[in-house]
């Protein structure tokens, strides 16, 4: 799709915006917030961090992925949200003990500029653009699972909250759809605050300042940081987020959105923040109906998210005191429950039966039984192996032209004229 002009986007954009978009941009940030920021504390616990490193990597991985999300969706008019790398947080909670905090930020260096050079690559980015959709599906059902999953075990820690917002789900859903989300978060609240559940603790509302970190480099760090943080922006982050957008009907054009993360991570790694990278989890909760009926319309849902995230992360660490005081069984319930939608949807594009088959292929659940394994090797996470598996599986299974064993139709055979006499000597 071609972009259109920013001057004719902002008149648009206030045509096209709806409540439901701002409750589920809304609702975006706040999963998100709730759910890959707890992994930073893993990281700074493990490599001895100080608290301004912290909300300095948390305000700009709020920031500038806001930015950007805003940037994309309006640009293009698609669902398109940034977020920090979540596989890429989770491998330096382990990888980043032994390293200075300035050689890292020299690592989130070099892989952003990797990343920057990679989205120029054109046979690159379109081979993450055609990955087939049954197995675009499967791969963002197993991404999403766990959530359903979580939901399940955070009735099992507390039914009465958790069984008060699933019950408003279902009603709303049949009264008012597009409200079922946001109606949930205010139960959750209610709920908390009627069973006593509300964490209290002094919340006190300040900004957060950047911390600009002077990058070092070193070829350990290259090695040990740099080379698996790329290789899991693109396998954990780049190649869902694009399945996630080709399962709600989009298409974008990968090589602008790579390039763009990647310059967005440039910035992000002098105040010490690892890969920028393209949504996939949050994608679902703004690519949704829920965020408008019309699908030419959802984009809004996701400029909203960005605008939310910069607002909060100019005061990140006041927002982190908010986010404690929610139970985290309120969380999770509201995280399986915005994505219950997208959860039945992906399974049903992925065991769809291929065009030309009767029956579907055992690609998808290739994908879906090795992503969902959690298996690692060679420091790459099981969402780049499941899609590796279910191209195999895939081709392994393509049809094959066979000839066919009917009898051709009967031809008329030639008229032969009558027999002459040789001439001699023949």
């Amino acid at each position: 799709m071609q972009p259109f002009p920013l001057s004719t986007h902002f008149g648009q954009f206030r045509r096209d915006s709806s409540a439901s978009a701002v409750l589920s941009g809304l609702v975006a940030v706040i999963v998100g917030f709730a759910g890959p920021t707890v992994l930073i504390y893993a990281v700074a616990q493990s490599a001895h961090l100080a608290d301004r490193t912290v909300l300095s990597w948390v305000w700009a991985a709020t920031v500038l992925c806001g930015l950007v999300s805003v940037y994309l969706s309006l640009r293009t008019r698609l669902p398109i949200m940034s977020t920090w790398s979540t596989p890429g947080i989770a491998f330096l909670a382990g990888a980043l003990p032994g390293f200075h905090f300035a050689e890292a930020v020299g690592a989130f260096l070099t892989s952003a500029l990797l990343v920057l050079l990679l989205g120029s690559v054109r046979p690159l980015t379109e081979a993450i653009g055609k990955l087939p959709t049954p197995l675009a599906g499967a791969l963002n059902a197993a991404i999403l699972l766990p959530f359903g999953f979580h939901l399940v075990q955070a009735f099992g820690g507390k039914p009465l909250l958790v069984g008060a917002m699933i019950a408003a789900y279902f009603l709303l859903r049949r009264l008012a759809p597009r409200w079922a989300v946001a109606g949930v978060l205010l139960v959750g609240i209610a709920a908390g605050g009627l069973l006593g559940l509300l964490h209290h603790a002094p919340v006190s509302l300040a900004l957060t300042q950047p911390q600009l970190v002077l990058p070092e480099f070193s070829w350990r760090a290259v090695f040990g940081l740099a080379l698996p943080l790329t290789l899991l922006a693109f396998t954990g982050q780049f190649v869902p987020g694009l399945a996630v957008l080709k399962v709600a009907g989009y298409a974008p054009e990968p090589g602008p959105i790579v390039r763009t993360c990647g310059a967005a991570s440039v910035a992000a790694a002098f105040v010490g923040c690892h890969n920028l990278t393209l949504a996939a989890l949050l994608a679902n909760i703004v690519s949704g109906p829920e965020a408008h009926p019309d699908p030419s319309r959802r984009y809004a849902a996701a400029v909203y998210a960005g605008l939310f995230n910069v607002i909060l992360g100019c005061f990140a660490g006041t927002f982190l005191h908010v986010m404690a005081l929610l139970p985290t069984e309120a969380v999770q319930a509201l995280a399986g429950l915005a994505l219950l939608a997208a959860i039945a949807s992906s399974l049903q594009a992925a065991l769809q039966p291929a065009p030309g088959r009767v029956a579907g292929t055992l690609a998808a659940p290739a994908v879906l039984i090795v992503t969902l394994s959690g298996v690692s090797f060679l420091g790459i996470g099981a969402a780049f192996w499941g899609v590796l598996a279910g191209l195999a599986v895939y081709a392994l299974e393509r049809p094959r032209k066979v000839r066919a064993l009917t009898p051709s139709p009967a031809v008329p055979a030639p008229s032969v004229p009558p027999a002459t006499t040789a001439p001699p000597g023949r």
